[in-house]
């Protein structure tokens, strides 16, 4: 018996021993967790406090373009080169041989930097922003005297009133048109629609200076625009008061996926002139009350479409109206774009003055569809327009770019323009009918090749406002027919470059 109470005391001995060890162990064990996840808690209060000291440490990124951030503050240099060159094949009463004799002119063949731009953009404080752009690019003028020089192309600073609303001040684009609020480097053609340009660009934009409120929402996929404008920044108000125009913009996406959007809008303008405004002798206002624009190519600076010689100096005006419906629809790789514009000009006759018409009215517009290979567009209910494709094989890196196919029909008239009220009186500037096929081949996200093939149909008194040859009249052996349209042909390239 004593013998085996020894041998159980022995083993409960041991037993105890083995538990004191491994309960000083177990303690060991704790204690180096606990150090371990001291040390870890006080890593990520380093790192956190690194994290809010690399924030206010400049940072700088370059290529394409410059970009410099430091915390909330944010300063770009930007801009883009649009380099084109063209060639024209004038037939009928069109050819360069008529204006030999009648001292008009033709379309020419050359180059033209089209745009070629500088700017700086930056964000400060999480509510101002701002941006500055110059441009140097041509007008393509024929005239020997002319030189092509620098022009403010947009200068505005901004404030962010909350995350989805801005106001800014400056000289800007205006609210109207979805060709306009997409940016001239996403276009599919190297130029707008004619019928749109001839309509605004020398009335109510696409840039003027003025104010505007801008409020969106992605998820309700609506945009709202409100503007007040003068004229450009150019304008002398020695002879006549700066004009005073009220736009806005409506835009409504009732389907708004990333590769499916249905695009619906609606802009509207008025601009008020000053009513002392004469003809060319008393001098014009701010802005000069006519429409008139080239054929979609802007290497020859003549314009089939203009009312410039009869139509906008007969004085006494008052006011202009333009206002414009938008559809555009995006299918994947597919996309389709249309717009129709109607304009008017408004004027009060004095008395005993002959023009006793008070109103010149238009209308005109475009449909065009395209379809991209290897990408698509992109719709942004932000600006309510396009987007260029996303380039994912880089041309410089083995890749074959993407490519994108596109064909625009074209119309406008600005023949009768004249109300019933002229007595007879009309004023007949010319009906222009466009076919535009585009190919643009985008090597990355900076830099693309455009070429253009443009079929133009005008009647005589299109031919007229640039050969200066009468409709019926034979000059050089051609005559201006006035039965049937003459043709012009045109090619273009473009080399874009922006950053």
């Amino acid at each position: 018996m004593n013998l085996k109470k020894g041998f159980i005391i022995y083993v409960g001995c041991i037993f105890s021993l083995i538990m004191f060890n491994l309960n000083v162990n177990a303690d060991s064990h704790d204690d180096k967790l606990d150090r371990i996840e001291s040390q870890v808690q006080d890593a990520l209060i380093k790192i956190n406090r690194m994290e809010k000291e690399n924030k206010e440490v400049p940072s700088i990124k370059v290529g394409p373009g410059l970009k410099f951030k430091s915390g909330k503050n944010e300063v770009k240099l930007g801009g883009r080169i649009h380099f084109d060159t063209g060639s024209y094949k004038n037939e009928k009463g069109a050819k360069c041989e008529v204006n030999d004799t009648t001292g008009g002119s033709c379309l020419v063949n050359g180059t033209n930097f089209r745009r070629m731009r500088l700017a700086m953009s930056g964000k400060y404080d999480d509510f101002y922003y701002y941006k500055a752009s110059v441009d140097w690019g041509a007008s393509a003028k024929q005239k020997s005297d002319a030189e092509d020089n620098a022009s403010i192309d947009e200068v505005y600073l901004g404030y962010k009133l909350a995350n989805n609303t801005t106001f800014s001040v400056g000289k800007q684009k205006m609210p109207l048109a979805f060709a306009e609020s997409t940016s001239s480097n996403d276009m599919a053609f190297i130029e707008r629609a004619p019928s749109l340009d001839a309509m605004t660009d020398e009335t109510i934009g696409p840039k003027r200076m003025g104010a505007q409120l801008r409020n969106w929402d992605k998820k309700m996929a609506y945009l709202v625009e409100l503007g007040m404008h003068g004229a450009s920044d150019t304008f002398s108000t020695e002879q006549t008061s700066e004009d005073f125009g009220l736009g806005g913009r409506l835009v409504y996406a009732p389907i708004h996926e990333k590769k499916h959007a249905l695009h619906l809008g609606y802009w509207h303008n008025k601009t008020l002139v000053d009513n002392r405004r004469g003809g060319a002798a008393s001098g014009r206002g701010a802005t000069d009350l006519q429409w008139n624009y080239r054929i979609g190519l802007n290497i020859a600076d003549e314009k089939f479409l203009d009312m410039e010689d009869d139509a906008d100096d007969k004085g006494s005006w008052t006011d202009m109206e333009h206002y414009g419906a938008e559809l555009a629809y995006l299918f994947g790789p597919a996309w389709f774009q249309a717009e129709w514009i109607w304009g008017q000009f408004n004027r009060d006759p004095l008395a005993g003055d002959s023009n006793t018409f008070k109103s010149y009215k238009a209308n005109g517009g475009y449909y065009q569809f395209g379809y991209v290979l290897s990408s698509e567009r992109r719709y942004t209910i932000k600006k309510g327009g396009w987007k260029a494709p996303k380039v994912k094989n880089d041309v410089a890196k083995g890749g074959s770019g993407v490519h994108e196919i596109a064909i625009r029909r074209d119309q406008l008239s600005l023949n009768d323009l004249a109300d019933s009220a002229s007595s007879g009186f009309t004023i007949n500037e010319g009906t222009q009918k466009t076919w535009t096929f585009g190919y643009n081949w985008y090597l990355n996200n900076s830099n693309r090749i455009m070429i253009n093939y443009i079929h133009v149909d005008v009647d005589c008194e299109a031919v007229n406002n640039v050969t200066s040859a009468a409709c019926g009249e034979s000059a050089g052996g051609i005559t201006n027919d006035p039965d049937n349209y003459t043709s012009i042909k045109a090619l273009g390239v473009r080399f874009q470059t922006k950053w």
